[in-house]
């Protein structure tokens, strides 16, 4: 199971609320337009409230625990209306909506089985290091950052750029971007505000129980979620709605996987795995995926040793998880003391020789 400490107290809308980064920038002309148009359309947000439901509570959970805003969590109402299986017409996929090139520079696996920008898991990771990385290009500005994902970074550097040349102020709201990037950051904070205010934007939270957890199960071997619902006792639709990256109702062959259960049903599922002879030992041949050794070194055909140099935008908890491993462990074998003192460049040892 993950490593991560399940948050059956955590109080979704009570953090978001207290914690907000972006409340102070959320007034303006074109603010006050964006929220006129979500409270005309309150019944397409409110259904979109009632669908985030079995996912938000995760992925704030995710971005607080990443140090970054919570109220990124409302992101997905936007992109997707927080539908993890959602296709633009573009090609763009997942609560994130994520291209397939941004997905393969973000390093989200994608083949007949199965596509990670639509992984609610792998994407939100994903997206957190994008974010984080974009903070930081952009000087510590969210707006800037909130831009360069929706527009792209080049786009955003080259108008800072044009407007550095002509002396003038290189803000978001001074900059000359494309049309619906300035629309996106002004919807996204109107989304705040809203968010921040529900009874005074008529908007209806729903409830979230805060004991629904969800947690990660390593399966060694292929598994249908017909199967895999039988042994975690749990109701085969939900498994499917937290399982939205699997192509086919199955996990991938050849490859170790991590299913996403409500927490009982983890417990349930990890210890009717331990009962099974079949699936006890995860095969030697079983390492990290094609995507996943990029920058990585392995010094025999067993995974034994393996080296992975940290890249812009990791965080120790991701590259754990992505190789299955504790962030403790990590820590233990790396003698870190800090797991946020990660550096791009350095090598991380991922398995103890």
């Amino acid at each position: 199971m993950s490593s991560h400490h399940p948050a059956s107290d955590f109080d979704t809308w009570r953090v978001m609320n207290e914690h907000m980064t972006f409340a102070p920038t959320t007034t303006g002309p074109s603010i006050d337009l964006e929220v006129q148009k979500y409270r005309d359309n309150s019944g397409i947000a409110g259904a979109a409230a009632e669908r985030a439901s079995l996912y938000l509570p995760y992925v704030t959970r995710r971005l607080v625990e990443s140090d970054l805003p919570p109220e990124l969590a409302l992101l997905p109402f936007m992109e997707s209306a927080y539908n993890p299986r959602a296709i633009s017409p573009g090609g763009a996929a997942g609560l994130w909506q994520i291209q397939p090139g941004t997905g393969d520079v973000l390093g989200l696996r994608r083949d007949q089985w199965y596509d990670g920008r639509q992984d609610v898991v792998r994407s939100t990771e994903a997206v957190i290091g994008h974010f984080g990385y974009l903070h930081q290009k952009f000087d510590g500005d969210w707006l800037l950052a909130l831009a360069a994902y929706n527009s792209g970074e080049g786009t955003v550097s080259k108008a800072i750029q044009r407007n550095l040349d002509q002396g003038k102020d290189t803000d978001f709201w001074a900059l000359d971007l494309p049309e619906h990037t300035r629309a996106y950051v002004p919807r996204f904070l109107a989304l705040t505000r809203m968010f921040q205010n529900p009874d005074e934007s008529q908007l209806r939270l729903p409830l979230l129980d805060p004991s629904q957890t969800l947690e990660s199960v390593a399966i060694p071997k292929q598994i249908s979620l017909t199967r895999a619902a039988e042994l975690a006792e749990v109701d085969y639709d939900t498994l499917k709605r937290l399982n939205t990256g699997l192509k086919r109702g199955v996990t991938p062959p050849q490859r170790r996987y991590e299913i996403l259960l409500p927490l009982n049903a983890a417990q349930r599922f990890e210890a009717a795995l331990l009962k099974s002879p079949s699936t006890q030992t995860l095969p030697e041949s079983i390492g990290p995926t094609a995507t996943e050794t990029q920058g990585v070194k392995t010094s025999a055909a067993k995974v034994r040793s393996v080296d992975y140099r940290v890249k812009t935008g990791d965080s120790l908890w991701a590259i754990a998880r992505r190789f299955g491993v504790s962030p403790e462990a990590l820590m233990r074998w790396n003698d870190i003391d800090n797991p946020r003192a990660l550096r791009p460049g350095q090598n991380l040892r991922l398995i103890e020789r």
